[in-house]
């Protein structure tokens, strides 16, 4: 048989016609391909009109009492022989360490947060060096998880040798139900906010769709610093009057609202 007779009955018409036949089937894909992707459109931006959303924030806040405190306390000496300003150093921070766990201060709540040993040196007009002395420093982190006693932390520790006292802060350790308050405020202003807005245009705030949410605790330091004391001065110590006052939680939230 003929290769043309053969491609022929393949096709069942000429060439010509094959390809015209092909070409009427991709414009006829194309045109249905053109069609669904107006429909998908048109669908798409009428859900988008159907369905309008308004996204507002809110914040809420709750107070209480502070129930930790943080300070930090240490003991620091300046020698012109290392060895001397370390050994006092090293006798002092000892003698505050078992005397603060003498109060009740456990082992776990004394941590080092810093040791230092560093010359000071005071030069002539030469540049030369006429006299070095060092400077040895010794900080511990205390913290006082009841915080009626933090007034007799700091008057223990300086009077067992510490003779600077830093960053003195409180802080609320238990904070799931002062969350839990603020978080409630937040949702009720979020809301708020959105009917406001729904109302000047005129329309219905409905359901929440999405919730994001940031928690904050406010625990502002309260300084206190001391040093140089007199050492002949410790048995005429008066207990520093602190007091912690009050830390709030915040919470603030997004929400996203459908409206109607």
């Amino acid at each position: 048989m003929e290769p043309n007779a053969i491609r022929d009955r393949l096709y069942g018409c000429n060439p010509v016609q094959k390809d015209g036949y092909t070409m009427k089937r991709f414009l006829i894909l194309l045109a249905v391909f053109g069609l669904f992707a107006l429909t998908a459109g048109a669908a798409y931006a009428q859900d988008s009109t159907m369905n309008p959303t308004i996204t507002v924030s809110g914040i809420g806040s709750a107070s209480g009492e502070p129930d930790i405190a943080y300070v930090e306390i240490g003991a620091e000496r300046i020698d012109r022989d290392l060895g001397v300003a370390f050994n006092a150093t090293a006798t002092a921070m000892r003698a505050v360490f078992d005397a603060l766990t003498a109060l009740g201060i456990a082992p776990e709540d004394i941590r080092t947060t810093s040791l230092n040993v560093y010359p000071q040196d005071r030069y002539g007009n030469d540049g030369q060096i006429i006299e070095r002395q060092f400077q040895v420093s010794n900080v511990i982190q205390v913290t006082v998880r009841d915080i009626t006693q933090i007034e007799a932390v700091v008057t223990t520790a300086v009077s067992a040798g510490a003779n600077t006292v830093y960053n003195l802060s409180f802080g609320i350790d238990e904070s799931a139900a002062l969350e839990q308050e603020a978080r409630h405020a937040a949702v009720a202003d979020a809301r708020a906010r959105a009917e406001q807005l729904a109302e000047a245009l005129g329309v219905t705030v409905g359901r929440p769709l999405t919730v994001t949410e940031v928690v904050s605790s406010g625990s502002p330091p309260l300084p206190f610093a001391g040093g140089g004391m007199a050492m002949a001065a410790m048995d005429s110590l008066r207990s520093q009057p602190i007091s912690g006052g009050q830390l709030s939680v915040s919470v603030s939230v997004q929400i996203v609202f459908a409206l109607e």
